[in-house]
């Protein structure tokens, strides 16, 4: 299965990443870089899901999916770049809480965010900005790991 992407994507993904690299603001602050990355993550995880949930399944060749996993993408590379900072990685919890709407708690962030650092998500960020294609491995890999992340929802 490979998926063709939009202009339109390509647009909302240089936005997405422009948004991910700011570094103006303190690590702890609700404005931090870790802070703000954490949210998008949330708030990815959280459109997805409801997504999933109204759908019964994660649609990848659906461009307002594939936007939400680059932007997905694009905060796991922030989180895995600084794992070992204890106050990146907490600020980016608190972060996730709030943009997931308290999907992501807690008690569940350090299973969410390893399973998702853990994800190959190959060329999507460079797919959607160019109108390519990802692999069938590629595309199994991320719904896998999205299902996983959902079951831990517990909703």
């Amino acid at each position: 299965m490979k998926v063709k992407l939009s202009l339109a994507a390509i647009v909302v993904v240089g936005f997405i990443v422009l948004g991910a690299c700011n570094t103006t603001s303190s690590v702890g602050s609700s404005s931090s870089p870790a802070y703000n990355s954490g949210q998008l993550f949330g708030s990815s995880l959280l459109s997805l899901y409801s997504d999933y949930k109204q759908a019964g399944k994660i649609d990848m060749s659906n461009t307002g999916t594939m936007l939400q996993v680059a932007q997905l993408a694009t905060s796991c590379s922030v989180i895995k770049q600084n794992l070992s900072n204890k106050d990146f990685y907490m600020s980016f919890v608190e972060g996730a809480v709030l943009g997931s709407q308290q999907n992501v708690t807690q008690n569940n962030a350090s299973n969410i965010i390893n399973t998702l650092t853990g994800v190959d998500f190959g060329n999507i960020a460079d797919a959607v900005a160019n109108g390519g294609t990802l692999s069938a491995g590629t595309v199994s890999g991320v719904v896998n790991s999205l299902n996983s992340v959902f079951s831990m929802f517990g909703k």
